[in-house]
């Protein structure tokens, strides 16, 4: 989840030449807008309220959300179960928690300040009807697979909350921070009944010298990346209860 882009391999390294590292880096001609929002089909109304906290807009952010069939448990267990992803991530394919030595532990269990490596495809996977569907041994073009290090900034279980970000570099150079929330919708219509849904959010501001050039160059499959987790997120939970 975090979003990850070769640009960042960059700041890691900062003795890499920026030209050099551009001609390695997927060209995107254009942004698409960061607020897109996908939502189950009819949309309900009113739009379900946010369970993310406020934070500084940063240079750009990429966002997505959805509302699934399920209870918030069940979504936000299949948020944090991370090393069932590649089973049907089509974004992030890897997501692994380390000790601050990068040591994997055991169980899988997050905590602040334990570390994540995480690897994306940027952009992601098509999702069926576009391609197959998604599995362990699904692979993508390796110049657009992405790894990266983050840190478990905030775990928040009591109101289905979690947030991780890049390290490696300074804030002033390039920062990445992804919140995802989970929280419960009830849709009411015209005769009283009720509909409970868990409307799953994530997104990610970035900021720093360089995010404007992160943002011309990933920015468009970043949001790709970011709805297309939501709606295999969605067929995932949802197909795991029939």
């Amino acid at each position: 989840m975090l979003a990850r882009i070769s640009f960042l391999a960059f700041a890691h390294a900062i003795s890499i030449s920026l030209p050099s590292l551009l001609l390695v880096l997927p060209q995107h001609a254009t942004y698409v807008s960061a607020q897109s929002t996908t939502t189950s089909s009819p949309s309900p109304t009113p739009t379900p309220p946010t369970n993310l906290p406020s934070v500084d807009p940063g240079v750009f952010s990429v966002k997505a959300s959805i509302l699934i069939n399920a209870s918030v448990e069940e979504v936000w267990n299949a948020v944090l179960d991370f090393p069932s992803y590649p089973e049907w991530n089509p974004f992030v394919r890897s997501q692994i928690i380390t000790s601050p030595l990068l040591i994997p532990i055991s169980p899988q269990i997050p905590a602040e300040d334990l570390r994540l490596i995480i690897t994306s495809q940027i952009p992601p996977l098509p999702l069926p009807p576009d391609g197959p569907p998604i599995t362990n041994t699904s692979t993508g073009n390796p110049l657009e697979s992405h790894i990266t290090i983050e840190n478990i900034t905030h775990y928040q279980p009591d109101v289905h909350r979690i947030a991780w970000k890049l390290t490696g570099t300074p804030d002033a150079l390039l920062s990445a921070e992804r919140w995802s929330a989970v929280s419960e919708f009830i849709e009411e219509d015209g005769d009283g009944d009720e509909t409970r849904w868990a409307f799953y959010e994530s997104r990610e501001v970035y900021d720093g010298a360089i995010a404007g050039i992160v943002q011309t160059l990933e920015g468009e499959g970043l949001q790709k990346g970011f709805e297309a987790q939501g709606e295999a997120l969605k067929m995932r939970v949802e197909g795991l209860r029939n």
